[in-house]
């Protein structure tokens, strides 16, 4: 995606209304509780009700989805295939609600909620992922868990932490899969032959071919990105950040062996390190036109970049495993939605095998799905597998080589930390 900030920026920020003390959480949870129930007991209960009563009562309504507008590319998926599918199978009317960062949406929901609309608010569904997930969850401001009602949820492996955690938090039915995204490594095969798989061989490559790697300067979303693979690759890899809590002791003990590595490998960064690629779009032009030779990207870019002739032909994606991230997001319905029928349907559209397919399309998004394909129809197996070839890299290599993404406490304390010993 030639776009900047990456799509997925807007859903793993950390720069959210902060609702971490007990005593706000406590309140806010007492009061999101006796509200819903007495709401609850006057209207339409998605949750009680089959799927059939689900789609009667979304019929005729609009759908207010609160998604990152930052994507030309994504805005066409939601404002065209995603809206057509809609109105045309369900009779429901998309309304598109464009966000610059997601915890617009949360601090929305939030406002409403403490003003005591429990029932009758602005947002039915939102694109989510990470502390924002986090935030609503945990303030009980997610209606719910309504997943194992969408028919879409059979084609998900129910072993599968991808789908079932949100950075190292349960999701427990209030979320539902919506895009699957994978940090990697893409290279010119023209000029590389030996991919590094480890932060040790990348190291040594970058200091045989000087200048030929750069990572975009944190905070922006993909310099953020690498410093967590960094983190992973340089510490001992990623088992150990995992689990929904930030480990202070773990943090103080691990962390100075990354920087230690970021500053012995920025002499050798392009420009010896002296400035870093602002921008994701910056990066992929530097590759492009042949300055440097490898970089960091989401597959998703790679399969866009070339089917749209922005990056070579020859530009191979490859994993470093158990240091590349699986990066899922969901779309979440909030506790007081004034129609959460019909984001129900539209979420189950999107975690669907048509939508995941759709998206999943270099030309149209190149996201990649979520689900099990080998528990879709036959039929929509082999388009899978077609697409799938376009990317230049099995997706059964990328899901069992690639790893989660931990509490993005770790992640802030990397920006920080970078700020402060790296981009002086």
């Amino acid at each position: 995606m030639n776009l900047t900030p990456n799509p997925h920026f807007p859903l793993n920020r950390r720069r959210f209304l902060w609702l971490s003390t007990g005593a706000c959480l406590a309140t806010l949870a007492s009061n999101c509780t006796q509200q819903n129930s007495s709401s609850e007991t006057a209207s339409f209960d998605p949750t009680a009700a089959s799927w059939d009563e689900i789609v009667a009562a979304a019929e005729g309504t609009t759908v207010n989805w609160a998604m990152w507008g930052g994507s030309d590319k994504t805005n066409a998926y939601a404002d065209q295939w995603v809206a057509d599918r809609l109105q045309s199978q369900y009779n429901v009317t998309l309304n598109r609600v464009p966000l610059n960062d997601t915890v617009e949406a949360v601090n929305k929901v939030l406002g409403e909620v403490q003003a005591g609309q429990t029932s009758g608010g602005s947002i039915d569904l939102i694109w989510i992922n990470g502390e924002n997930f986090r935030t609503m969850k945990q303030g009980d401001l997610l209606f719910g868990p309504f997943r194992d009602k969408l028919p879409s949820n059979q084609y998900y492996d129910a072993d599968d932490p991808a789908v079932n955690s949100d950075f190292g938090l349960p999701i427990e039915g209030y979320s539902a899969p919506y895009t699957g995204s994978y940090y990697v490594m893409a290279t010119d095969s023209a000029r590389v032959q030996q991919f590094p798989t480890t932060f040790e061989e990348l190291l040594d490559w970058t200091r045989a071919n000087p200048g030929r790697f750069a990572y975009v300067a944190p905070p922006q979303f993909d310099g953020s990105r690498f410093l967590l693979t960094a983190l992973y690759g340089v510490t001992g890899g990623y088992e150990q950040y995992a689990g929904a809590e930030f480990d202070e002791n773990l943090w103080n003990e691990k962390s100075p062996q990354v920087f230690e590595y970021l500053q012995e490998l920025e002499p050798y960064l392009w420009r010896s390190g002296e400035t870093y690629p602002p921008t994701q779009n910056r990066l992929q032009e530097l590759f492009a036109n042949g300055e440097i030779w490898m970089m960091p990207v989401f597959i998703s870019e790679v399969a866009e970049g070339i089917a749209s002739g922005r990056l070579p032909d020859t530009t191979r994606a490859f994993t470093m495993p158990g240091i590349s991230l699986n990066d899922p997001s969901f779309t979440a319905i909030p506790i007081n939605s004034a129609n959460p029928a019909g984001a129900m349907v539209l979420a189950d559209i999107l975690s669907s095998p048509e939508g995941q397919l759709e998206k999943f399309k270099p030309d149209v998004w190149g996201d990649p799905p979520l689900l099990s394909p080998q528990k879709v129809p036959a039929e929509l197996q082999s388009e899978f597998t077609k697409v799938e070839g376009e990317y230049g890299i099995p997706l059964d290599e990328l899901t069992s080589t690639t790893v989660p993404v931990v509490n993005a406490e770790y992640t802030t304390r990397l920006e920080q930390t970078w700020e402060e010993q790296i981009a002086l």
